[in-house]
Formats: C-alpha cells, sequence, structure tokens
C-alpha cells in the first residue's frame, strides 16, 4: 500500500507482498519468465510491452518484465502513507528501498551500462528525491548550533554491503526460515533470501550484518528489541541514509565492474545525486515541478530545492563512504581504471567543495545586503571592495598563493539562490607559470537580479503576510553550506592520504585551490560584523526574549559569538580549511610521493606550509591575548 487509505492494510502483509516481490525477480533473473519477442511501447502502462525509452530493442523488451516491480518499489519508497510498528516507522518505504536493493545487488549484473542508466535515472533518483522533498517532517527544520556538534546523532546509518550468496550465515539463516511451517516448499531464491534476511534484521533491531541474521531468526516477535526512534514518521530521519546508501553499495558492486563506461556515464550519475543532497547542487527545482508540464509551475519566486541539515549531513557521510569505497576497490581493478579513477574522485571532491563555497559567498553577499538595504544603508565598503577587486584582476602578473601567473579568461556563472534571486559571478581563470589552471570568483563583484528578494520580503524586513522575518530565511540556509563546507573538509585528511601518492599536479592543486577558496571564504565571513549582527539578531529572535535576559543566559558560555555565532560557524570551517591544507602540504613536502617525476612536490609545498603554519601561530598567539579568558 503506497497511498493513505481509510483502510489501511497491515504492515505485515505489505512486507510479506515485498518478499514476493524478490521473488519474482529471482524468477525473471533465471531465465523461468521470459520477455516478449516484440512490442515494447514507453505511453501506455496499462497495455502489453510497456517499457523504458532510451534503449535499443532488445534491452527495451527486456525491461517489459522488470518494469512492473522497479517502477511498484520506486512507489513504495516514496508513499506517503504511514507505516509504523512498535515505535519503528516508515517500514514499508524502508523495506521497498531494502527489497529493491537485494535484488539490483543480486542480478544487476545482467543489466547493460544503458539499462544501469535507466534504472538510476528514472527509477531510483526520482523516487529518493521525492520522498526527500515530501518530508516535512520537524527535522527538516533542525539547524545545529554548531557545524562541529550535530543535533541530529538520532538519524539511522547507511546499510553495510550484504554477504556473498554462499555466505555461511546466509545459508543457516535460509536453513531456518525454509524449516517453517509457513515456509514454501521451494528453497529460496537469492534476492528473497536478502530481503527476508534484512527483514529479519530490522525486526529485531540489528545491526545490518546480514551474516549474524540466523541468530535473529530465532528470537520471535515478543522478545525483539524496543527501539523508539524520536521521529518515526520522518522519512529523511528513517529511510534517507539507507536510500543514498544503496547508491554506494550499487556503485560498489556492480558501477565498477563495467569499467571506462562505468566511470564515464554511471559514475557521474550516482555522484550527481551524492553532490545534490550534500551541498544542494546543481541549483533545480522540486522534481515534482520540473516534471509536471503546467505553467503555473513555471516561477523563480519558489526558488530551487535546497537540502536541509539532515540531508547534508547524510550526503556528506555518503560521500566520505564512497570515496573510501573506491579507494579499497582499486587493488581489484585493471591498472588503466586503478590510475584513472583517484585523478576523478580527486577532481569530483574539489569541485564539490568550490562549488559549496562560492554558494555560501554568494548567500553571504546576499544575506548582508539584504539587510543593508532594508535598513536603507548603501554597502559603501563592498563597492569599495568591489573596485578593489576589479583593480586587481586587471594587474598583471597576478600573485597567488600557488606562484605566479596571470589571467587568460574571465566569465560570469549564474546561481539561483535559496530565495529564487538570479546572481551572476564573475570568475577568474587563472594559468600559472607552470601551467596550472585556477577558477577564482570575484569575491565583492557579485551582481544580484534580487527582484525575487523584492518581493518576498517588504520594507520592515518580514514576508508580505508577516509570518517570519528575512533572518529565518536567510541564516539557516547560511548555517548549512557552513556545515557542508565543514563535513566535506572533516573527511578530506583520511581520503588525502591515498590521493596524494595515486594523483598529480593537477588534481592536488585542484583540492588544494577549493580548500584555500574554503579558508579565504570563510575567514572574510568570521570578520564580517554585519553578519555577525544578523546571527545576533536571529539567535535572540530565536530565544524569543529580551536582550539583557539573552545575553545573561549565554554570559555562562562565553558570550554571543562562542554560543551560535556566526564566528562558531566560519571560525571553524577556517580552521578544518587550514587543518587540511597544511595536512595535505605536508604530505608533500616530506616525500615526493606523487606519481608524477617531473612535478618537485617539495619544492612547490614549502614555501605555502611555511606560510600557513606562521599564520595559524599568530592567529593563535592573537586569540590567546584577546579571548583566551573565555576558554574553560
Amino acid at each position: 500500500q503506497t497511498e493513505e487509505s481509510e483502510h489501511p492494510l497491515p504492515i505485515g502483509l505489505s512486507m510479506r507482498a515485498l518478499c514476493h516481490t524478490a521473488c519474482y525477480a529471482d524468477l525473471i533473473a533465471d531465465e523461468r519468465v521470459l520477455p516478449p519477442v516484440s512490442g515494447s511501447q514507453f505511453t501506455d502502462p496499462t497495455a502489453p510491452g510497456y517499457s523504458y525509452e532510451g534503449l535499443s530493442e532488445d534491452e527495451s523488451l527486456e525491461m517489459v518484465l522488470w518494469r512492473p516491480i522497479l517502477d511498484g518499489l520506486a512507489a513504495g519508497i516514496c508513499s506517503t502513507a504511514p507505516s509504523n510498528s512498535g515505535g519503528v516507522g516508515c517500514l514499508v518505504q524502508r523495506g521497498s528501498v531494502m527489497t529493491l536493493r537485494a535484488i539490483l545487488l543480486r542480478h544487476g549484473g545482467r543489466f547493460s551500462v544503458s539499462q544501469w542508466s535507466v534504472i538510476l535515472r528514472q527509477v531510483i533518483l526520482p523516487a529518493i528525491q521525492i520522498a526527500a522533498e515530501f518530508d516535512e517532517s520537524q527535522v527538516t527544520r533542525i539547524t545545529s548550533e554548531s557545524p562541529a556538534v550535530s543535533s541530529l546523532d538520532f538519524l539511522n546509518e547507511s546499510l553495510p554491503l550484504p554477504p556473498p550468496p554462499n555466505d555461511d550465515g546466509l545459508r543457516k539463516f535460509a536453513m531456518i526460515a525454509e524449516s517453517e511451517e509457513s515456509a514454501p516448499s521451494r528453497p529460496l531464491g537469492q534476492a528473497e533470501l536478502l530481503v527476508e534476511a534484512s527483514f529479519a534484521d530490522l525486526r529485531h533491531g540489528g545491526d545490518g550484518n546480514l551474516s549474524h541474521a540466523h541468530g535473529l531468526a530465532k528470537k520471535n516477535l515478543e522478545a525483539r528489541r524496543n527501539i523508539e526512534q524520536p521521529f518515526p514518521d520522518s522519512w529523511v530521519a528513517t529511510t534517507a541514509p539507507v536510500a543514498l546508501g544503496t547508491l554506494t553499495d550499487i556503485f560498489a558492486e556492480m558501477i565498477l565492474g563495467y569499467g571506462p563506461e562505468g566511470r564515464e556515464k554511471l559514475w557521474p550519475i550516482v555522484f550527481g545525486q551524492i553532490q545534490r543532497w550534500a551541498i544542494g547542487y546543481p541549483l533545480l527545482k522540486p522534481i515534482l515541478e520540473r516534471v509536471v508540464d503546467d505553467p503555473e509551475f513555471d516561477t523563480v519566486d519558489e526558488g530551487p530545492w535546497i537540502p536541509c541539515e539532515a540531508l547534508v549531513r547524510i550526503g556528506c557521510k555518503e560521500l566520505n563512504r564512497i570515496s573510501h569505497t573506491l579507494l579499497h576497490a582499486l587493488p581489484r581493478l585493471d591498472d588503466k581504471e586503478a590510475f584513472a579513477w583517484p585523478k576523478t574522485l580527486a577532481l569530483n571532491l574539489a569541485d564539490t567543495l568550490a562549488k559549496n563555497v562560492t554558494l555560501e559567498s554568494i548567500l553571504h553577499e546576499e544575506l548582508v545586503e539584504c539587510k543593508l538595504k532594508l535598513l536603507g544603508i548603501q554597502s559603501g565598503r563592498r563597492a569599495e571592495r568591489a573596485a578593489s577587486a576589479k583593480s586587481e584582476t586587471n594587474a598583471s602578473p597576478l600573485s597567488t598563493p600557488y606562484g605566479q601567473g596571470e589571467v587568460v579568461m574571465e566569465r560570469i556563472d549564474h546561481h539561483f539562490l535559496e530565495s529564487g534571486a538570479k546572481v551572476s559571478v564573475p570568475m577568474k581563470i587563472i594559468q600559472l607559470e607552470n601551467n596550472t589552471v585556477l577558477y577564482s570568483p570575484s569575491i565583492g563583484t557579485t551582481v544580484m537580479d534580487d527582484s525575487p528578494v523584492r518581493r518576498k520580503f517588504d520594507d520592515s524586513g518580514r514576508t508580505p503576510d508577516g509570518s517570519s522575518n528575512y533572518l529565518e530565511h536567510y541564516i539557516p540556509a547560511i548555517k548549512v553550506r557552513c556545515i557542508a563546507s565543514h563535513c566535506i573538509q572533516q573527511q578530506l585528511p583520511s581520503v588525502i592520504d591515498a590521493l596524494a601518492c595515486l594523483t598529480g599536479q593537477n588534481e592536488l592543486s585542484a583540492l588544494l585551490g577549493a580548500l584555500e577558496q574554503s579558508r579565504l571564504m570563510s575567514r572574510k565571513a568570521s570578520l564580517d560584523e554585519d553578519l555577525a549582527h544578523a546571527f545576533q539578531e536571529a539567535l535572540l529572535s530565536e530565544w524569543g526574549g529580551g536582550v539583557e535576559e539573552v545575553e545573561a543566559a549565554l554570559a555562562k558560555f562565553g558570550g554571543m559569538n562562542q554560543r551560535g555565532g556566526s564566528g562558531m560557524f566560519f571560525l571553524t570551517q577556517q580552521a578544518g580549511a587550514n587543518r587540511v591544507i597544511i595536512h595535505l602540504l605536508a604530505l608533500l613536502y616530506c616525500g615526493n610521493i606523487t606519481k608524477e617525476e617531473k612535478w618537485d612536490s617539495e619544492a612547490f609545498s614549502e614555501p605555502l606550509l611555511l606560510e600557513r603554519m606562521v599564520d595559524v601561530l599568530v592567529k593563535f598567539r592573537e586569540s590567546e591575548e584577546k579571548d583566551g579568558e573565555k576558554i574553560d
């Protein structure tokens, strides 16, 4: 049952239907059910031969059998019907993810790259995106007071990879399951066995290790662990980690086996969805607004879909997991793929961080500009910075943290902000003397078409209906951007340890460039008094008391900046960027560990490393003199 009803089906019946779905998939995979020999079509779901577009004739005919199963499970994943039992929520939604995961991990090897592309683009990604966008629970409105201390520790985890079909633990589980009175007389199929074991683990609150599921199969329902989730009706809290983790599992078990085609055609699809949750890029409208052909939906007032903090943390955690999954799989790849994958990963990670920092910087500028505009103040100092940046662009040669270079091209990148405003960011493309290319946004020269902002907020800073202050719109958004940067930076050192010896100058320079961009942006934000004041206003508004009462309550924590202020966020981001920069430069300096013999990594890293170390020590000394008494 995928829709709400006055007469809901028992949860157990729905879960049993999912097990039967896996059984049918096993029959198709064993070729006990054959596809039609001709006549596939893509327009009428009720007519025979309904399949997916974009495939060859043979591939399309094969998918005639699979489409009802895949589409049905996708509907279960994004079902809006409540399915709670014993304090555990979203059972049908999670069960649908587990069933789809089991079928694809056991039988996905029979699909071609084109078929996998269709399954990902037309089945899995739309289902999990719709479910994420439709979750209106309190979880989606939680924002932590610090990037380093999450208020979302109750989120579920992704599942570990299942054991192979011949695993002893799974065999023991099958023997126990087949010995029950209600069990079928036939042996369980591969996907069916995996689903049964997954559901046993789910019922009894196991750890996801299906090799141990035979121990859970012996328990009865009354003896299961009593688990109560704080937000059982939240799809994001209960199901999103398992759903996004399924993409990593598919990548590890299937996509890596397709060689260059998997890397070039399927990896961008998987990584793109993880990136979309981690940093909200690309900036697209909600999925249903994009698929519905209705002029009413064609408006920029609503703006693009932006992930909540819970999805950002889930996405960043999966970004880390898929990175380590790839690095651990390198020994079993051929030499060509083992050489190409680390470079691809390094560039993708650098691109993800750089994009988020750029959007974070734009949001910073938009927030302060909106604040000053509502106060009737012209931002003279920002105009001065714009003029200064313009003069720097015309200077030749150009000095960068990575050596001398020159601007070879300038372009304008366009972005849509959380408010729906269109922002144009001048980008400088800088070529260094060693032929490395840097991409640098000209921060302070942003051009904003803020007509949606003017429509959304009146002169008092409130929406037309008076329901909320503009700070309630901007502050959580920029906090989540900062949290995304922090989470990405936190995972980089362990990944860089492997990438440093598997990549070259271009990839490592891209990572350094993204980290330097993050450091400069967060430093600028931490020093911005207008931004700090906006954070203070938002905090006072959230607490709902007078200034004196709130400041008195915060005094024991060291003051405003130490408890949810802008410094808590952007100084944390700046420290994280410094940490990773020093870590990477130290790796390069302590030994020429890269594979590029022509690159003297020691000479490259030495001045940059010394500069960072001195800067950090000076900042520490200044902070100790100024704020040391606030630290217990």
